[in-house]
């Protein structure tokens, strides 16, 4: 019979739980949080906008914060410079678009990555979506789509009148909405996720709207 040693049974488990953890690195981990939110100011212009020229009101750190904003999403699309409103009407100004603050907690589970995201300074009663970029070792977009699951999409939310907000959600292994496939616990990649103000008042499902219906108001990386 063969006999085992503890000495090499404590080896090989040794080697098994390291080959484990190189494998999959972030599950059994604690709640990694980030509570940086950079706030993301290329689709607007202040002030002022030109549909030809993308210099014109471009945010600077001189730009007034009373300044109107206007959309200049030219993403898949021709720009636009139409005004961004509020939902009681009036045009937002760089001051309340930008006073967004907040802050998230990422977990991997069984069943996938869980996310809790909690936001301040929103506009009151306004309407956004969260989305999970996913990036390789250069920096290249791989993976697009909602945060959490994406048939139905649960990844957006209303705010309070306070100007509160907050989603808690858990993205399996899928393919996102946009393009790419997510695994069971993403915190295995770099990473980022966006805030996403919709102008119109509506979310768009598996895609965040037509451009000129939505703005990116900040975002988190990872790492």
């Amino acid at each position: 019979m063969k006999r085992y040693n503890r000495h090499s049974v404590a080896l090989g488990a040794f080697v098994m739980t390291a080959a484990l953890m190189l494998a999959s690195p972030a599950k059994g981990m604690g709640p990694i949080r980030n509570g940086n939110l950079i706030l993301f100011f290329m689709e607007i212009r202040a002030g002022d906008c030109s549909i030809t020229d993308p210099a014109v009101g471009m945010v600077t750190s001189a730009t007034p914060l009373d300044s109107p904003i206007f959309n200049r999403n030219a993403f898949g699309a021709p720009a636009s410079c139409g005004p961004v409103p509020a939902p009681d009407g009036h045009q937002l100004t760089l001051g309340e678009f930008g006073a967004v603050k907040g802050s998230v907690s990422l977990k991997c589970t069984g069943a996938g990555t869980h996310s809790v995201l909690h936001f301040s300074g929103l506009v009151p009663k306004g309407t956004y979506s969260v989305w999970l970029f996913l990036k390789d070792a250069a920096g290249n977009f791989t993976a697009v789509g909602t945060l959490g699951t994406t048939v139905p999409s649960e990844n957006f939310f209303t705010a309070s009148a306070a100007g509160e907000g907050q989603i808690s959600v858990t993205t399996p292994e899928e393919d996102l909405s946009v393009f790419g496939h997510v695994g069971s616990c993403f915190l295995e990649t770099p990473l980022e996720i966006h805030l996403v103000y919709h102008q119109d008042f509506q979310t768009h499902g598996p895609v965040p709207g037509p451009p000129d219906t939505w703005l990116t108001n900040a975002l988190f990386l990872f790492p």
